[in-house]
């Protein structure tokens, strides 16, 4: 008898089964890996220089800031959503969007980024359900690392 049957041999029938099954689920949800905004952007500005003058571009880097979540189809017909829940502590918020309701249309994700005009867009596959954005607040405005991740 090989050394895997008697594993399997000592095993619990039910055991057994519970731990397939849950392979089995682990295996399923392998393509179904949560989306997040990249943590930091780089940009190159530019700008167009008056008469007599040159103007030297230049490249930044931007971390993220926040995300906004939307549904219909971007450049269309859109509509912000507001977050489901909101949990303050002190000057940290934890916002989430619960997206199961909005699912009759497309939703996608917005990723905006510390002084920068510019913004990241993502259509959200069906698997994800909540998205969840966790920042601080200093003097009204987001400050500091934030951290989002749509499951």
């Amino acid at each position: 008898m090989s050394s895997l049957e008697n594993v399997l041999n000592a095993v619990p029938a039910g055991v057994l089964a519970m731990l397939l099954f849950a392979y089995a689920g682990g295996q399923q949800a392998r393509g179904e890996e949560p989306i997040s905004c990249p943590a930091a952007i780089t940009t190159t500005e530019s700008a167009q220089a008056p008469r007599g003058w040159s103007a030297t571009p230049s490249t930044a880097k931007h971390s993220f800031e926040r995300i906004s979540v939307y549904n219909g189809n971007p450049g269309g017909q859109e509509f912000e959503l507001a977050p489901d829940d909101e949990a303050k502590r002190g000057n940290r918020v934890i916002q989430t969007w619960h997206l199961r309701g909005y699912r009759t249309m497309n939703i996608f994700l917005r990723c905006r980024y510390h002084d920068s005009s510019v913004v990241l867009t993502k259509d959200l596959p069906p698997h994800i359900q909540t998205c969840t954005l966790r920042f601080a607040l200093e003097q009204g405005k987001i400050a500091g690392e934030s951290a989002m991740e749509c499951r």
